[in-house]
């Protein structure tokens, strides 16, 4: 997934099969991935913020420097999805509020580092659902490891909270801001490999 949190926006050489027509499992055409993705999205299309861990403290030093957190906590707030509270002359600790644990989903879920690397936390703070928009298309499946596999290109819609429409929200969340704006427009990628019971979508990439 995948970014934001698991997302990239991507404009690749695809190969087009728009003329397919059997309707196997394990061929390689729009309809076969287009269920594959529904059913991966159905299961791992939560679109999340990247704030696991609650309550979170802000100190005074990182409300100096203006970090991510001191400046989203307070327009968290704003809206009422948290509740702050000054424990200490130089801490400020913001909870969750019952609004704002109606978006916190507990499952579990993927993270990207800056070196690809796959970290899965037991819940996060989600603004969104993914579902497909369109397959645009597909590299030529190959086998690595024997396992056969294609990575899929494909616009999505987005079911996103009331709240991502806060223009304080879009600013100090440009990310979130720039899934919601672009859904149906934006192209994304999907790693897919082929399984006994037909094309299978897997969390990674290629």
């Amino acid at each position: 997934m995948t970014k934001p949190k698991g997302l990239t926006a991507l404009w690749l050489p695809v190969f087009l099969f728009a003329g397919c027509s059997a309707h196997n499992d394990d061929v390689p055409n729009r309809e076969n991935f287009t269920a594959a993705l529904s059913r991966f999205l159905d299961a791992h299309g939560d679109m999340c913020i990247g704030k696991v861990k609650w309550p979170i403290d802000i100190s005074k030093d990182e409300a100096n420097e203006r970090t991510a957190n001191s400046l989203q906590l307070p327009v968290l707030e704003k809206i009422g999805l948290v509740h702050k509270q000054q424990i200490s002359d130089s801490t400020t600790r913001y909870t969750l509020s019952d609004e704002g644990n109606k978006y916190y989903l507990h499952k579990a879920l993927p993270s990207m580092a800056a070196n690809g690397a796959i970290t899965m936390h037991d819940g996060d703070l989600c603004y969104g659902k993914l579902r497909v928009d369109k397959v645009i298309g597909w590299e030529l499946p190959r086998t690595v490891d024997g396992v056969e596999r294609t990575v899929i290109t494909y616009t999505y819609a987005i079911d996103a909270a009331p709240w991502t429409k806060d223009a304080d929200v879009q600013r100090v969340f440009p990310v979130v801001a720039m899934v919601v704006r672009n859904g149906g427009t934006l192209q994304l990628k999907q790693l897919v490999v082929l399984t006994k019971g037909g094309w299978e979508g897997e969390i990674g990439f290629s």
